[in-house]
C-alpha cells in the first residue's frame, strides 16, 4: 500500500513519524563507521600519475619515478629502438611509498633497422643484510670481524662507527630486447615502503640538500624497552611502530616477454630481519617468457598509515 508523504492525512504523519527513526539510526551507524575507519595523516600528501603512449618509429624514452630514500624506491627505465609501442602507467607516491602499475606490450616490424629494448630497473630503499668492513673491538675483548655478519640496525652501524657492506644491491632490473619481427611485453605492479628505523630518531638523517633532520617518533619504528639483543629479530617481541609508520616491505608481480630477442634479469636483494636472500642473473636469447610474484614483508605499517591501495585513491 503506498502513502502520500505530501498530505496532512493521519496515515502520512504516522509514516514521517516511523521513518525519523530509522534515518537517525542511519545516521548514528554511519558516524560509528566513520570513527571505526582507519585514519589517514593530516599532513600526508601524494603525486598520483597515469600515462598512456601510443607510439611507433625510433623511440628513445628515459624514465625515472621516485627519489633517493625518501619514497620507498626509485624506479628507472629506458625504452630505446625501433617498433610500435603501448604502454600503459599508474603511479602513486606518498612519503616513504611508491605504487606502480605498468603494462607495456610492442612489436618490431620485419623490416625495421634495429630492434627495441625495455630495460627497467627497481632500486629499493629498504636496507640489505650487512657485513662488517673490517675487523672491530666493539667492547673490550669482544670483536667483529672482518665479513662477518652484523645486525644493519645495530647503533654503531646505524651512526656509522663501524663500517659494513651490503650483502646484495636490493635491485630487480628486467631488460628485454626484441629482434626484427618479434614481439616483446613488459607488465609489473609493484609497491615499495620503507619506513625509517630506530636511532635515526637519534642520530638523524641527511635530505638530499644535505640538511640534517629528525623524525617524529609517529613515523618511524624502534625497538622496545628491555627488549634482549637475541629477540631483536622477532616480529613479536622486538619492534614498536608508530601510529604513521609507512612499514618496510616490497611487493611484485611482472610479466616479461620476448617472441625471439633477449631477456636480462638481474635480482638482488636481502632481509635484515629474516636473514635471506634472492639473487638471480640471467640471460636468455631466443624466445623467453618470465611470470612471477614476490613478497617481502620485514614490517607492516602502523594502524594510521598510508597503504597506496587502490581503493585509497577515492
Amino acid at each position: 500500500m503506498l502513502y502520500s508523504l505530501t498530505g496532512c492525512s493521519q496515515k502520512g504523519s504516522d509514516l514521517r513519524l516511523q521513518i525519523r527513526p530509522y534515518l537517525l539510526v542511519m545516521l548514528a551507524v554511519l558516524f560509528i563507521l566513520a570513527l571505526a575507519a582507519p585514519a589517514i595523516a593530516q599532513d600526508d600528501t601524494r603525486l598520483n600519475h597515469t600515462i598512456n603512449y601510443k607510439i611507433g618509429g625510433l623511440i628513445n624514452i628515459t624514465r625515472e619515478l621516485g627519489h633517493a630514500c625518501t619514497t620507498g624506491a626509485v624506479k628507472r627505465q629506458t625504452i630505446y629502438g625501433y617498433g610500435d609501442v603501448t604502454k600503459s602507467e599508474s603511479v602513486r607516491i606518498a612519503a616513504n611509498i611508491i605504487a606502480i602499475e605498468e603494462v607495456m606490450d610492442w612489436s618490431t616490424a620485419a623490416d625495421a633497422k634495429g630492434k627495441l629494448t625495455v630495460t627497467t630497473v627497481i632500486d629499493l630503499c629498504a636496507r640489505p643484510m650487512s657485513a662488517v668492513a673490517r675487523t672491530y673491538e666493539v667492547s673490550p675483548g669482544v670483536f667483529a670481524y672482518k665479513d662477518d655478519i652484523i645486525h644493519t640496525y645495530l647503533p654503531d652501524v646505524v651512526n656509522g662507527n663501524i663500517d659494513v657492506y651490503g650483502l646484495t644491491k636490493q635491485l630487480w632490473v628486467t631488460s628485454v630486447s626484441t629482434y626484427p619481427g618479434n614481439n616483446g611485453s613488459y607488465h609489473s605492479d609493484f609497491v615499495a615502503a620503507y619506513g625509517p628505523g630506530p636511532y635515526e630518531a637519534l642520530f638523524g638523517a641527511i635530505d638530499p640538500d644535505g640538511n640534517k633532520f629528525f623524525y617524529d617518533e609517529e613515523y618511524m619504528w624502534e625497538y622496545k624497552d628491555g627488549v634482549n639483543p637475541s629477540d631483536r629479530d622477532s616480529k613479536t617481541k622486538g619492534y614498536e611502530r608508530g601510529d604513521y609508520y609507512v612499514g618496510n616491505y616490497f611487493t611484485i608481480e611482472q610479466y616479461a616477454y620476448t617472441s625471439g630477442g633477449e631477456l636480462r634479469r638481474f635480482i638482488d636483494m636481502s632481509s635484515p630481519f629474516t636473514s635471506t636472500y634472492l639473487s638471480e642473473d640471467l640471460a636468455v636469447t631466443g624466445m623467453a617468457s618470465v611470470k612471477e610474484s614476490f613478497e617481502m614483508h620485514n614490517l607492516e605499517g602502523g594502524p594510521k598509515a598510508i597503504t597506496l591501495a587502490w581503493y585509497d585513491l577515492f
